[in-house]
């Protein structure tokens, strides 16, 4: 679930390094570069990747800074696929090897002929084929350096972290229990493993 939904659920990230002190400023560009784009209809492309507003799937400028609120900024990860199932593509393919022996006289396919029609199939049904849209928030703190990825696929979470740093040139690690366990309560930054974590460390006295 998203970060605009009811009940969500999410991965937590830390900046490996500290976070870029022009990060504000660069991420109108960076974002804007690397920004969704649709898939053309007529290509035989099957994936693609980028950022768009968390408030709109379909919004990819990043003309201002509405994504950006302090110490946040928000925004979402948009994936779309074309995919064609294996019984349409199967059907269809038998369906052209029919033709073909019809034309050509062969009573049997060779494997070249075979691989062509393939491809020639694939082709044509990619093209028909309407791209099925994913959408994964994100919530960075520029602050802290904590940033929060509002999924728990694990290939969605490959690929944003792969995305991110293509992006931002910002290398992202997972939190460890033993890190959340730090962050509770602690007023003061400090790093407090989990082993000595006591009642008194939850309180902000």
């Amino acid at each position: 679930m998203g970060l605009y939904s009811g009940s969500v659920s999410y991965v937590r990230y830390k900046v490996k390094d500290r976070t870029p002190e022009d990060i504000k400023t660069m991420s109108v560009d960076k974002l804007r570069e690397f920004s969704f784009r649709e898939i053309d209809p007529l290509s035989l492309k099957e994936k693609s990747m980028g950022w768009v507003s968390a408030e709109n799937m379909a919004s990819s400028f990043f003309d201002d800074l509405h994504y950006a609120k302090d110490p946040y900024m928000v925004f979402s990860l948009r994936i779309d696929v074309r995919r064609i199932s294996a019984l349409t593509m199967k059907a269809a393919l038998l369906g052209e090897e029919i033709k073909y022996k019809k034309a050509t006289g062969l009573e049997r396919l060779r494997k070249k002929d075979r691989d062509m029609l393939k491809d020639e199939v694939w082709q044509r049904l990619i093209k028909k084929s309407l791209p099925a849209p994913s959408l994964y928030d994100v919530c960075w703190n520029i602050s802290t350096g904590i940033v929060l990825f509002f999924s728990n696929s694990t290939k969605a979470n490959e690929e944003f972290v792969s995305y991110f740093f293509r992006t931002f040139a910002v290398k992202l690690l997972p939190l460890t229990p033993n890190e959340l366990a730090g962050f509770t309560g602690n007023t003061e930054n400090r790093k407090i493993l989990l082993k000595n974590l006591s009642a008194a460390d939850l309180t902000d006295e």
